[in-house]
């Protein structure tokens, strides 16, 4: 199925502010989109909005928030292509809604509070009054897929798509908040996130994020997005080749500009640890 859009862009630094005259494309939906979008035991309705089309129950809070959803969405589609430096993502995207992490688990079978399927045209939410859906975060796994390609890096994965969100509570949350964990000493090493993101994250999955998002951020705005594609092509064991110094110079180098930052004032850990970023 194929959508024309019409519009004028505006661009500031980098920044798109709508959409340019494009094709979006809705792929075949996979096998994999099917089970879920395609399942008659599971009554979806749906709309479409520009390039994305939004699945929802009837009488959930999605259906009765719809014109937040697309404006939601909207700040995350020009966010997401402001961090790649690209105008426009041809492809449409489908989004399913759901009322609930409980709800997530019956569907998905993970208790979560969303996700992206690379490679499906797909994302999941929870939308409720409590829980702020991520779309930055999840959209962005699937669009950079597809822009810069898949990457064996969970740390530049779920780091990158942590700093296009960029929203945890406090000011410059990215580096302040982990200005706090390193003045608590619960930062975790650079290698540990490099080679085992995933069971650190097991060990607490906020402070893996935040950091990884504050290591990507670092990479990003100080070496250029061209480098961080050959990282997330190439890997780590290339990172000396690409940057020209090595990974401990670079934890060195990271930690002694973090410890220029202030940490949030009155910072509420045991929300953050609960709550993560919302």
């Amino acid at each position: 199925m194929k959508k024309i859009l019409f519009c004028i862009v505006i661009t500031t630094n980098m920044l798109v502010l709508g959409y340019c005259q494009q094709t979006i494309i809705f792929r075949p939906m996979t096998q994999y989109a099917k089970r879920f979008i395609a399942n008659d035991t599971i009554p979806f309705q749906s709309i479409n909005y520009k390039s994305f089309r939004i699945y929802f129950k009837d009488s959930s809070y999605a259906a009765t928030h719809l014109q937040n959803i697309e404006t939601d969405i909207d700040t995350a589609y020009n966010r997401i292509l402001s961090v790649l430096k690209v105008s426009h993502y041809d492809n449409g995207i489908n989004l399913i809604a759901v009322d609930s992490k409980d709800a997530m688990q019956k569907l998905m079978g993970y208790k979560i509070k969303g996700g992206a399927a690379c490679g499906q045209d797909l994302v999941f939410f929870v939308y409720n009054q409590t829980i702020r859906p991520q779309f930055k975060h999840e959209i962005f796994h699937l669009i950079s897929f597809e822009i810069w390609g898949a990457t064996t890096s969970r740390l530049l994965d779920e780091g990158g798509a942590t700093y296009t969100d960029n929203f945890c509570f406090y000011e410059n949350p990215m580096y302040s908040i982990n200005a706090y964990f390193l003045q608590h000493n619960e930062l975790f090493s650079f290698t540990s996130l490099i080679n085992d993101f995933d069971k650190k994250a097991q060990e607490n999955d906020v402070i893996a994020y935040i950091q990884s998002a504050g290591i990507f951020k670092y990479l990003y705005e100080k070496y250029g997005i061209e480098k961080i594609e050959l990282l997330r092509t190439k890997g780590f064991e290339n990172f000396e080749s690409i940057y020209g110094f090595s990974i401990e110079q670079l934890e060195s180098n990271w930690l002694t500009f973090i410890k220029t930052i202030l940490p949030p004032k009155d910072i509420d850990e045991k929300k953050l640890m609960d709550q993560g970023c919302g």
